[in-house]
């Protein structure tokens, strides 16, 4: 992988960890409710694994949006410029679908 995909793909993860982040506290919150070691919860373990389908679905869609954007500011107003746009983006964009994810699936 040469020097400029490993940019892109450091500022992704960026996006990725901002949207993570965002959609902890749903986490903690299954983490809390969860049972003594030994038993299983069928129930808690779908939710979870529909909650980190969810969350790499909305990643990939806001991967998919924000990149034709981030692209044109490059070319247009360089990229330390476009880096700053698209860490204010992801982490507003993250914030939304944190509390979207929380209001969803409890918090």
């Amino acid at each position: 992988m040469d020097r400029s995909n490993v940019a892109v793909s450091r500022r992704w993860g960026i996006l990725l960890l901002m949207t993570v982040c965002c959609a902890l506290p749903i986490s903690a919150a299954h983490a809390q409710a969860a049972p003594q070691a030994g038993t299983a919860n069928p129930s808690q373990a779908a939710d979870e694994a529909a909650v980190k389908a969810e969350l790499r679905r909305t990643v990939e869609q806001r991967k998919r949006e924000l990149r034709p954007e981030y692209e044109r500011r490059v070319r247009e107003d360089g990229k330390p410029s476009a880096d700053r746009w698209l860490r204010e983006a992801a982490a507003e964009m993250g914030r939304r679908d944190g509390a979207a994810m929380r209001a969803r699936y409890g918090e």
